[in-house]
């Protein structure tokens, strides 16, 4: 068999993920004046979590925060391009800034789903994290093998709970059926 020296290598854009949002936050009337806020700048939520385990900061921000007592995840009907997560992140906490004066213990985790992985936005660098550009970093949190997400082990604990994974496995079920007609 011989090798065609003259294959070309081809760049295709992947199909758009499925944006979500994990919210960490004390206070209900600031999770809905977030929602509002978040449906009007990137789409109508389409999934909203039941009250999810309670989000877990790690050490370094344990020293100067204080974690919310509640966590949801919405996911939004608007499809986003990988590279958007920059953005995104960024307008994540321009918006935490100014809620986090009724609620300091608010934090927004955006992050996308494709049909192989979850991905979430860090703000820190980490030895498993990949840099993007603007002070944003990617960590991918669940891989997609045998029909189902696991959890890599570097993910925050917050991901390797069976709320978490049963979550995004059914939101993964909807991807998939739905990836093709947005």
């Amino acid at each position: 068999m011989a090798i065609n020296p003259i294959v070309a290598e081809t760049l295709e854009r992947p199909l758009g993920a499925s944006f979500f949002l994990i919210v960490s936050y004390q206070n209900d009337d600031t999770y809905f004046e977030l929602k509002s806020i978040t449906e009007k700048k990137f789409s109508k939520s389409v999934y909203e979590s039941s009250p999810m385990p309670k989000w877990e900061l790690d050490d370094v921000d344990r020293l100067t925060q204080m974690p919310g007592k509640s966590t949801k995840i919405l996911s939004f009907l608007q499809r986003i391009h990988r590279e958007e997560l920059v953005l995104i992140k960024r307008e994540c906490v321009e918006i935490q800034s100014v809620l986090r004066k009724k609620d300091p213990t608010l934090r927004l985790i955006p992050g996308y789903l494709t049909s192989h992985n979850v991905v979430i936005s860090q703000s820190k660098d980490d030895f498993h994290r990949v840099y993007l550009f603007q002070g944003v970093y990617s960590e991918i949190i669940y891989v997609f093998r045998g029909g189902k997400f696991s959890v890599l082990d570097t993910a925050p604990g917050f991901f390797k709970t069976k709320e978490s994974v049963y979550f995004f496995n059914s939101l993964h079920e909807s991807y998939e059926y739905n990836k093709l007609k947005s």
